[in-house]
Formats: structure tokens, sequence, C-alpha cells
């Protein structure tokens, strides 16, 4: 929750306050938050002294009167915070909020019927594999019969596998089935200046043709951009950026020669990120081999020729 979020949120808890709806021992008038203007304000709060004030005809009719000028001018002059006091706000709010975000998240990962490619980047110890066992948690719950390919062992892993040739052969076998697929410890599988060649010769031409091969999601976990493969950041749809364990902020791309993602798609940093029902051990190596036969798909063979020849 940004600052302006929770200035509002302040705002809004004081409307609840007002009407009985907190359990508080501090007594307020109806219009504390609403009025502004001091000499209403002080008007109004001596008439709530008077007797039979709350039933009167004529508090009927200025109350609505001063709040309704009051309502208008704050939404004119752009004051959220007393707007938030005038309408209130409610935990259910706060949840369909959760859920808007959660919306927009599997809308970047439909990523409009292709792979959508997911790259998860920041600072050590800050859950970057949690945030993308969330994510493949989020896809498991939308889409049917995934299967998830990982080399990281886990509690979601339907098989794991740990090299880029079984990762290939697995894809061509089950081309008709949605998959996920999980790569861990990006940072040093997928190092431009270790493994530049692997991944543009093995993992490059196996991406191009994952929409062919039925792949929903290919998740990449890696530290920050100078040591992941700049053809990993080209085909970054959703970049997720950890700064702190429950703090994320997710970009629509990642330029080939950047640190990190860019493009923010939500206003800003999205906190209280839950831990992931996924259980692994964060001290997993998650091991890999480039091993797949350069130029395998150089050769005009169907499926069924590709996976005899992995085979």
């Amino acid at each position: 929750m940004t600052d302006v979020d929770e200035q509002v949120f302040t705002a809004a808890k004081l409307a609840e306050q007002v009407r009985g709806d907190l359990d508080t021992s501090l007594d307020l008038h109806r219009h504390a938050g609403v009025v502004a203007d001091i000499d209403h304000m002080a008007a109004l709060s001596f008439l709530e002294g008077v007797d039979n004030w709350s039933r009167s005809t004529l508090r009927e009719a200025v109350e609505p009167t001063l709040n309704t000028a009051e309502a208008t001018h704050a939404v004119m002059d752009g004051r959220r915070e007393q707007l938030a006091t005038i309408v209130g706000l409610t935990e259910a709010e706060l949840t369909a909020s959760q859920m808007r975000l959660l919306s927009k998240l599997s809308a970047e990962l439909d990523n409009h019927g292709a792979p959508a490619f997911v790259s998860v980047g920041g600072n050590p110890e800050t859950g970057k594999t949690n945030a993308a066992w969330l994510l493949v948690e989020l896809r498991k719950q939308l889409v049917d019969d995934l299967l998830v390919l990982s080399n990281a062992a886990g509690s979601l892993t339907d098989i794991r596998v740990t090299s880029m040739h079984e990762l290939t052969e697995l894809l061509i076998e089950h081309r008709e089935r949605p998959k996920a697929v999980l790569l861990d410890e990006c940072s040093t599988h997928m190092d431009a200046r270790t493994h530049s060649r692997e991944v543009a010769t093995q993992w490059t031409p196996v991406a191009k043709r994952m929409a062919k091969l039925g792949v929903d999601v290919q998740l990449n976990v890696v530290h920050s951009g100078k040591d992941y493969h700049p053809e990993g950041k080209r085909l970054t749809t959703l970049g997720v950026w950890k700064s702190e364990k429950k703090v994320a902020e997710f970009f629509s791309n990642w330029a080939a020669d950047a640190d990190r993602p860019s493009n923010a798609i939500f206003s800003g940093a999205v906190g209280e990120l839950e831990p992931t029902s996924v259980e692994y051990d964060p001290d997993d190596t998650a091991p890999w081999s480039w091993n797949l036969e350069e130029g395998l798909f150089e050769a005009d063979r169907d499926w069924a020729g590709y996976l005899q020849v992995l085979k």
C-alpha cells in the first residue's frame, strides 16, 4: 500500500468510527472530517448539543446541504482523504482491491493467448522464488490440467527437469497439455558471461516454439540484469522485482541492456505479499545442464520426428 493509499485508508476509517462501526471510546460528531469550513463546523457542533436537534426538520435541511457542498468541493479539488472520509471504506473493499490486483496479474499472464515470459529478479534473500511460485499457484487455479515442470523440487512440481534436453523432450511429449515452466537459479544457468552460447543455441530456439508446444507461462528466477542473458530480458512480458520479502513491483518489459525491468503496470509497489503455499527448499541448488543438440530444429521433421531423435 502506498503512502497516499494509507492516508486514504486512515481517512476512511474515520468515517467508520463516526458511524459507530469501530469499537472506540472517542465520541465524534457526524460531521467530523466532512465539513471543512470552521464556522459551519463550529455551528454544527454547537447544535449537536441542542435537544431534539438530531430529529429536527431544520437539521434534515441544513446538514445534507452542507455535506453535499463539501463533497462537491472535495471532488472538484481532488481531496482524496476527505472523499474517503465521506464515503468510508470497508475491509471487504480492501479485499476487492486485492481481487483487482489478481485480475490484472492474471491478464498479464494470459498475454493475449501467447505464452507469458516472466522474469523475477531483485535483491538477495527477498523471496524471488516465493514470488515465482505464487504466480504458478495463480495459473494453477485458472488453467485446467496445468502441467508444472521445474528444475526446483517443490510440492507443485509435477515433473522435475534438470537439463535442456529433458525439458525439450517433455515439452514435445506433452505438447497438447498446457504447461508452466519454472527455472530457478537462472543467474547462474542463464548468465550471459558464462552461458551465452548455450542460451542462444539451446534455450532460445525452444522458447520461440513454446506457443506451438503448449507452454502457458515460462518463469525464470534471476538476480539482476547484470547476469541475466539479454535474450531472457528481451522475451520478458512480465517482470517482477523484489526489493524486500513482502514487497514486489510488476513491469511489462525488460530491456536487453537494463539492470532491471521497466514500465510499471501498477501505480506503485505491491505490499504484504503472502508466502506461497508451495512447499520447497529455499536452499535447493536447482541444477541445470545445457545438453540439447545444437541445430535440432534446423532439420525438417514433424514433432514426432523431433521426439524420436530426442529419445
